[in-house]
């Protein structure tokens, strides 16, 4: 009822609220707004020749900076993008060694390893990439087995070789071939066809046939000279407000980026304008006494024949790293012209404004009166169709979840028959052999002692009690708890092992039972289900992997505050990264279409949610018996006791 009354009075106030507002709103907005146009327009007029002057600096300024900031950012990116080329190479040569060496290695009568060796060298040295500017080598423990270009290095030996500094990264080579690893490598060598050496990146990789490292690299300088190219190329494309550019030259005046493409790689240190002050000159000797600013000069290029005037202002930035001058601007007679076509256009726009805010603020006053008249309406009738598709929506969510727990568990119910037929084939057979001599002694009574008949009639009792427990865990299972419950653990646990015994056997799955039993609050059966889903998981990825390993399973409970603590962990290899976002999602699977249906796991994490619980999955790293074991470790917390809810 108080919902209700809250509703109408919501309604009533959108209804008469509405209008009252309004009318108040738009006069205080139409007087107000004609007001401020007049003022805007006084200070317009006064400030629009600095405004634009500003405007025009902080765009200029702001397009130099971007282009500095994106040399900056690529100088400062540049070892790491040359580290990710130099290893992205030295895999490719690893893989091709690899390969060469067991295409070769099968036949050992017909290829020698020394043989497969030379393979390997012949196809390295035929081997150059970067536009062919670089080489791969190859490193022994005690001396250099590849250098192509500088061939007298061949057999040097390893622990001889230091650079210019002194700095023996030979010592850094033999430490990899040691630790049979990767790593990069900084020294300075000595270019081919040069004698003078230079600082270079190199990246090595163990190959471990021969135990050489394989290994290329590369010079500081060609790469930041490929890098400048690159930048320069980017740059000259560069074109913003008003046809405007951006300028690089060098200290040395030479031109390195310009809109007049005959300019570029020209010296322009002897340039001079009309009053014979040297242009370039000057631009560079403001830039390397200030580092960056404006600069205001009359330029030697004009963007369109229209100019009456060359004057310029300019910002200026230097690049210390590579000695550049990068530089933007704007010019003045552009500015002028935009500055008093922009006058007369306020002013008309200002009085065109004026009139057309008295007619709009009238129309679209009386508009919204009109609207809001009907707004309580439509509001009230979306209310009661959002309504009706909140519950439709609900009830369809609520079947789609309700068969979903169908499917689950008619996914499983085939399995657990299977697993039925797999326990009750001992007993069955014990049943039948102690029948057997039951009967024997029955006709023959000296061949079967009385004792031997005892302990028949008791295998039979027993195996018909297993048989009686078997039904009753199965049945169990299908049961669906209504309420939820305290429950020991441990009760939970044994009743899985029994329902899934047979089938870990059959598979060799070594099941490590490690929990405390502890009692817990929801529903049992349902948790069962979810254990159940979590280990046949992990026995189908055994099954599918057909490997001879040890197939080790772990389940651990532990107590922390008012949560128990299920972990259950494999050594299947774990779970592809892809795919750990995604598990849990309905239909969902790795599996043919024949063996997944992608439900169970999304079940599980629908019924440990619904025991205010939480369910999630990692790949884990652990030890075992002395030997280290990866797999995926499932975790389940559910309550122990009720949650106090207030």
């Amino acid at each position: 009822m108080k919902i209700i009354e809250t509703e109408k009075s919501i309604l009533t106030i959108i209804k008469y609220g509405a209008i009252v507002g309004i009318l108040i709103v738009s006069f205080i907005l139409t007087y107000f707004f004609i007001q401020q146009k007049n003022e805007d327009l006084k200070k317009d007029i006064k400030s629009i020749k600095t405004t634009y002057l500003e405007e025009n600096k902080r765009i200029v300024q702001n397009e130099v900076m971007r282009v500095y900031d994106y040399i900056k950012f690529n100088v400062n990116n540049s070892e790491k993008r040359l580290k990710e080329s130099l290893k992205e190479k030295v895999y490719e040569a690893h893989n091709l060694a690899n390969n060469i060496y067991f295409d070769n290695i099968k036949d050992k009568e017909d290829h020698t390893k020394k043989e497969v060796f030379n393979y390997i060298k012949t196809a390295l040295s035929g081997i150059s990439h970067n536009k062919d500017k670089k080489y791969f080598f190859m490193y022994g423990v005690d001396e250099v087995k590849l250098m192509p270009y500088i061939k007298e290095f061949e057999g040097t030996k390893l622990s001889e070789l230091e650079d210019i500094t002194g700095y023996k990264f030979s010592q850094k080579i033999i430490e990899t071939i040691k630790n049979k690893t990767e790593t990069f490598d900084r020294y300075y060598w000595f270019k081919p066809s040069q004698n003078t050496p230079s600082e270079k990146f190199s990246f090595y990789k163990y190959f471990e046939p021969y135990n050489v490292i394989i290994g290329t690299g590369e010079y500081v300088e060609d790469f930041e000279e490929e890098l400048k190219e690159k930048v320069l190329a980017w740059i000259r494309k560069i074109r913003f407000s008003n046809g405007n550019y951006i300028f690089i030259y060098d200290l040395k005046g030479n031109t390195l980026a310009h809109k007049k493409k005959e300019n570029i790689g020209k010296n322009r240190l002897e340039l001079q304008d009309s009053q014979g002050n040297y242009l370039v000159k000057d631009l560079l000797a403001f830039t390397i006494k200030n580092k960056e600013g404006f600069y205001n000069y009359e330029s030697s290029y004009k963007i369109n024949n229209s100019m009456k005037s060359t004057q310029k202002i300019s910002y200026l930035k230097l690049l210390d790293r590579w000695d550049w001058m990068i530089g933007g601007g704007f010019y003045l007679d552009s500015l002028n012209n935009k500055i008093k076509q922009k006058e007369e256009e306020l002013r008309e726009s200002n009085n065109n404004i004026i009139n057309s805010i008295l007619i709009i603020s009238f129309i679209s006053t009386l508009f919204l009166i009109v609207i809001s008249f009907y707004v309580s309406r439509i509001i009230a009738l979306r209310f009661e169709e959002y309504k009706k598709e909140i519950k439709k929506d609900s009830d369809i969510i609520i079947e789609k979840e309700r068969l979903l727990v169908q499917q689950s568990k008619m996914a499983l119910m085939g399995e657990m028959i299977g697993n039925i037929a797999h326990q009750w084939k001992q007993p069955l057979s014990l049943i039948s052999m102690s029948n057997a001599l039951i009967q024997i002694g029955r006709t023959n009574t000296l061949t079967v002692e009385e004792k031997e008949i005892d302990e028949a009639v008791e295998n039979i009792d027993n195996s018909v009690h297993h048989l009686s427990q078997t039904i009753d865990d199965f049945r169990n299972f299908f049961r669906p708890s209504k309420e939820k419950s305290f429950f020991h653990i441990k009760n939970v646990l044994n009743k899985t092992f029994r329902l899934i015994e047979s089938q870990f056997k059959n598979n060799l799955i070594i099941l490590h039972d490690e929990a405390e039993d502890i009692e817990a609050y929801g529903y049992e059966n349902e948790l069962l289900q979810v254990i159940i889903n979590i280990l046949k998981n992990a026995r189908d990825e055994f099954v599918e992997q057909n490997s001879k390993a040890k197939r080790l399973l772990f389940i651990t409970t532990e107590k922390n505050d008012n949560q128990l603590i299920i972990k259950i962990k494999d050594n299947a290899g774990g779970i592809p990264a892809d795919y750990l976002e995604k598990i849990f999602e309905a239909y969902f699977t790795t599996k043919s279409d024949n063996d997944g249906t992608g439900i169970g796991l999304y079940m599980s994490k629908q019924i440990i949610v619904g025991m205010d619980g939480e369910l999630k999955v990692s790949n884990i790293e652990y030890e075992f018996d002395g030997e280290k074991y990866i797999g995926a470790e499932f975790i389940i917390k559910i309550p122990c006791k009720p949650s106090e809810k207030i």
